[in-house]
């Protein structure tokens, strides 16, 4: 036996006779296939739906309904359109086998069954079914791919635009502040006061863009963090946090921390303080870019880490929540 027929599968045996499905059940069992039984159409019909199988080996003459209807409703059914159905019947003329492959069948198999005969039919139908399972999850798989690559980069260059926004918002709020100042003839008293306002306002901006909170999905929010965090940045990230979840009613919110150019024990406390909130909030915390030293100092703090999950990388960040999300939806 080659090695494309050496998998474990499952085939729907749908047969009234118990002798038939005995003599079935004893030649599927040395190819490693499973052998699910319904003995009337009605019963098929709900356990292929369910089952999804390799194969289905579907007899003519049934109980309650023949099986050309079954194998109609079958191939009629979005769920089991792409069925692989082998009638099995003592009618071999040309008309029933003709009326069986235009109601959907892939072949046909004379009773009583040839064991040898039987298996080189149905072989080549199951490969071809577990094939072609494989390359519908791939390229499902690829899709689900290219729809984040899509979405982080969407999000990336809505954030250099809202920060090319703020930046032009801040010159023309200082050259507004500056006209002012000439025009009105302060004091330098006065003007000192009004370039700390405006330093105030330009920290205030920048701390806010410096914790910009990106929406990936209705439900999913990002906040990448670089370069140096302090007190009052992680202040402000808490409050974004916090405020962007609440008013998004988040599922997840994946705090990124790859580019931080150092995470001591006031950083590790804003983060634990941010999923605590957030936990209150009912949002999924999720931080990615953990290295070797915020791990000790997580360590060293005997942080309680519970409800919240750790990615190596934000894009697995990003895959773990969609999934999530997609189950919980």
């Amino acid at each position: 036996m080659d090695d494309l027929t050496q998998f474990n599968g499952l085939v729907v045996a749908v047969d009234d006779n118990p002798v038939n499905l005995d003599t079935l059940l004893e030649a599927l069992s040395s190819e490693h296939l499973d052998l699910a039984v319904a003995t009337d159409g009605g019963m098929a019909m709900s356990l292929i739906e369910r089952e999804q199988p390799d194969l289905v080996l579907l007899d003519v003459m049934l109980p309650d309904i023949d099986g050309f209807e079954v194998c109609r409703c079958l191939k009629a059914n979005p769920q089991t359109a792409d069925t692989q159905i082998v009638f099995m019947t003592a009618l071999n003329n040309r008309e029933h086998r003709l009326q069986g492959l235009k109601a959907g069948a892939v072949d046909y198999i004379s009773k009583p069954f040839d064991t040898e005969e039987l298996l080189a039919r149905i072989r080549p139908h199951i490969a071809v079914r577990r094939m072609t399972r494989a390359l519908q999850e791939k390229n499902a798989s690829l899709e689900a791919e290219v729809r984040q690559r899509v979405a982080v980069e969407a999000a990336r260059e809505a954030l250099v635009l809202e920060l090319m926004t703020r930046t032009d918002e801040l010159r023309e709020a200082k050259e507004g502040l500056e006209r002012e100042l000439v025009e009105k003839g302060h004091a330098n008293a006065e003007r000192t006061a009004l370039h700390e306002q405006i330093i105030a306002a330009q920290r205030s901006r920048l701390l806010e863009l410096s914790t910009p909170l990106i929406p990936i999905t209705d439900r999913i929010l990002v906040m990448p963090l670089v370069g140096t965090m302090d007190s009052d940045r992680a202040q402000q990230a808490i409050h974004a946090l916090l405020h962007g979840a609440s008013g998004r009613a988040a599922e997840f919110v994946i705090l990124d921390i790859t580019g931080l150019k150092r995470v001591d024990e006031s950083v590790a406390t804003m983060l634990l303080v941010a999923a605590s909130g957030l936990r209150l909030l009912g949002t999924r915390t999720v931080i990615t870019g953990i290295g070797s030293e915020v791990a000790r100092t997580l360590v060293h703090l005997d942080a309680p880490l519970q409800g919240i999950l750790t990615k190596a990388t934000l894009q697995d960040g990003i895959a773990v929540a969609m999934q999530a999300s997609r189950h919980r939806g």
